[in-house]
């Protein structure tokens, strides 16, 4: 059985004392056996995650340096 597989996408400008929490997240989730990428967020989100669906990405996860409330 494949792992899942996980994208964390970090907007650019997200507060870099953040990222060791995002990092973290990443580490645990891969200690539970998933596949998980943390990469730059792309100015054409959509496409990006097209690109990694076609990967075998299934889940996103977004981090944005202006969280929306």
């Amino acid at each position: 059985k494949q792992p899942k597989k996980t994208a964390y996408l970090i907007e650019k400008g997200y507060p870099g004392e953040k990222l060791p929490e995002v990092i973290a997240q990443a580490q645990d989730a891969r200690k539970r056996g998933e596949q998980v990428l943390v990469v730059r967020m792309n100015k054409n989100k959509k496409f990006q995650k097209e690109q990694l669906t076609k990967e075998g990405y299934t889940n996103f996860q977004e981090f944005y340096k202006n969280p929306l409330k």
